[in-house]
């Protein structure tokens, strides 16, 4: 099992975890160009030539029905954060893996969290990875205290 470059899977990875990969970084685009464009998200969707399917659409369509549940979480837990100060891309990723905590439950807290590090290593800062596995941690440890991360 190797891989050509950091946070690249292997070329022998599961078609499943490929999709899944790819879903989150789709929705993540889309969340990102929602906020940069204060634009309602499900709105980004009726305006895209291209249909979401498979593993973003199922993110994608959860996520519109959970938002403001889902930035409660990750406000009362990233202490002295306000949203509206995070940058927008950690904002996105911690959405999603929210998310992914809350409804998906036959994917392992783990490998939530390790994905959205991942996406964090791949698209922002070189903080964002410690600053989102902390928050996601603590709220690992509310919504799933049996499914630990450490």
């Amino acid at each position: 099992m190797t891989s050509s470059k950091k946070g690249e899977l292997p070329e022998d990875t599961p078609e499943y975890i490929l999709n899944r990969r790819h879903g989150r970084e789709t929705v993540l685009g889309l969340i990102y160009e929602s906020e940069s464009k204060s634009k309602v998200l499900l709105d980004l969707e009726k305006d895209m030539s291209v249909r979401l399917d498979g593993y973003a659409k199922e993110l994608f369509d959860a996520l519109t029905g959970e938002l403001s549940a889902i930035d409660s979480l990750i406000d009362e837990t990233s202490h002295k954060w306000d949203l509206d100060r995070m940058p927008l891309v950690d904002l996105a990723i911690l959405r999603i893996a929210v998310l992914e905590l809350k409804q998906f439950v036959s994917i392992p807290s783990v490998v939530i969290v390790s994905e959205a590090v991942e996406l964090a290593t791949k698209y922002s800062t070189e903080s964002s990875s410690p600053f989102i596995n902390g928050v996601l941690a603590g709220i690992c440890g509310s919504l799933r205290p049996d499914d630990p991360v450490t």
